[in-house]
């Protein structure tokens, strides 16, 4: 009993603090997660964000909060537009290639 009460508590420990996938809210959902402390997995491959959408969500992170964006096949933002991201929030954006 007391190692199901155990893996139970660190299985909600671990769902409470890992990143969310984004899914289907809108930007301006997106930006009142991360304004709150949420971190997001942004995936390219479901639904496109532009540079701009992309850095409103950059600044309206808080403390330690992420925004991990993952590329499509495609890749879909240019090494400039990594680098504009990664400037403008330093250790809170990362780039799942």
């Amino acid at each position: 009993m007391l190692k199901r009460s155990i893996c139970l508590t660190c299985l909600a420990v671990l769902l409470l603090t890992g990143p969310c996938l984004a899914g289907d809210k809108s930007v301006s959902e997106l930006r009142q997660i991360v304004q709150a402390g949420g971190s997001l997995i942004l995936d390219m491959s479901n639904r496109r964000y532009s540079v701009t959408e992309l850095l409103t969500l950059a600044a309206a992170l808080r403390d330690n909060a992420t925004l991990t964006i993952r590329m499509g096949r495609d890749g879909e933002l240019s090494t400039v537009d990594c680098l504009r991201l990664s400037k403008s929030r330093p250790g809170q954006i990362r780039f799942w290639f």
